[in-house]
């Protein structure tokens, strides 16, 4: 049930980033403790904990938020279908996005030279290898040989979920590099807030601000689906003995509070360094990713599955170099 693990991922995230503008505004040095932008800017006995709701604030976050409940249920929804080391190897493929799509806005003046372009074709391949590779080996559903019809298009549908939840989260990077960057006299403080907006309309929010409404609004846009789509399977759960579906609800916490924390280092990555750089450096987590998750599901490791994983990193080695090379130059 994708949507309730978003919705769960969507509160959990809102509320842990609320009780932390708490925390932060009653013991002052806990603060000290993140980098400048993640706290809203306290400057009085008279300033609020969090920013209020306004016009400003929604228009911003909500299209942050639209890619969220996206991204989020498209993610989830691969998942269900396919291995995580599939969903995980196809987002190895945002940098190459993200370069096209800077180069169709004309955002980045980018020059990309064939040894480069090499090296991009490496992770290209390394990636098909690997979700080749886990489709081979899905156990199948009937006790035949082969897949079963409905086991391979369960297979189509989760790569083709995993590649189009990779493409909105390109586009939410690229949206956000501007909103998430940090400057600290744009930041609008709390007591001021209102006044700021009349007067200047700021559009830069510190990260907690921006993980709280984010997330809110991510939360009611899914809501109406989660209410028609999955809530009555969990409601007739609920009520019957024995259960049929068992919901894991330490996981599921564990599960948002890691979100959380790595949702803080997202947002303060993203406006610290260049969309292209978080994506590549991103890579990496992917392939931590694809490596648990072969040995948390006792995964027998073939020598293709090796190959695959040696060409990403093969090739987003070299992309680094070059492109460092060239930055250099």
């Amino acid at each position: 049930m994708p949507l309730f693990l978003g919705e769960f991922q969507f509160i959990f995230i809102a509320l842990s980033a609320c009780v932390t503008c708490y925390i932060g505004y009653y013991v002052p040095s806990v603060q000290k403790i993140f980098p400048e932008g993640i706290f809203p800017k306290y400057t009085g006995p008279d300033t609020s904990v969090i920013l209020r709701p306004n016009k400003d604030v929604l228009y911003t976050v909500f299209p942050l938020g639209l890619f969220q409940f996206l991204g989020k249920y498209y993610g989830h929804r691969a998942t269900s279908l396919v291995p995580v080391s599939t969903v995980a190897s196809i987002k190895t493929l945002s940098p190459i996005f993200i370069i096209l799509a800077q180069k169709l806005l004309k955002r980045n003046d980018l020059r990309l030279n064939k040894a480069v372009y090499l090296s991009l074709a490496c992770v290209m391949l390394g990636v098909w290898v690997i979700v080749y590779s886990d489709a081979k080996n899905v156990v199948p559903k009937n006790s035949g040989s082969g897949l079963d019809e409905g086991t391979v298009r369960s297979n189509h549908y989760g790569v083709l979920f995993a590649n189009v939840s990779m493409l909105i989260f390109v586009a939410q990077n690229i949206y956000a590099k501007n909103i998430f960057t940090f400057r600290s006299n744009e930041l609008p403080t709390t007591n001021n807030y209102n006044a700021l907006c009349q007067k200047t309309s700021p559009k830069k929010y510190d990260k907690l601000t921006l993980m709280m409404y984010i997330s809110s609004v991510g939360f009611l846009l899914s809501l109406g689906w989660f209410v028609t789509l999955e809530l009555p399977t969990l409601w007739g759960n609920f009520f019957n003995e024995p259960h049929k579906i068992e919901i894991p609800w330490r996981l599921i916490m564990l599960n948002g509070a890691l979100h959380f924390l790595q949702s803080m280092i997202t947002f303060y990555l993203i406006g610290e360094i260049s969309t292209l750089s978080y994506s590549i450096a991103n890579i990496m987590k992917r392939i931590a990713i694809i490596s648990f998750s072969w040995v948390y599901t006792s995964h027998n490791i073939t020598p293709i599955q090796i190959l695959g994983m040696l060409l990403n990193v093969t090739g987003i080695f070299f992309y680094k170099r070059l492109m460092k090379f060239k930055n250099t130059e």
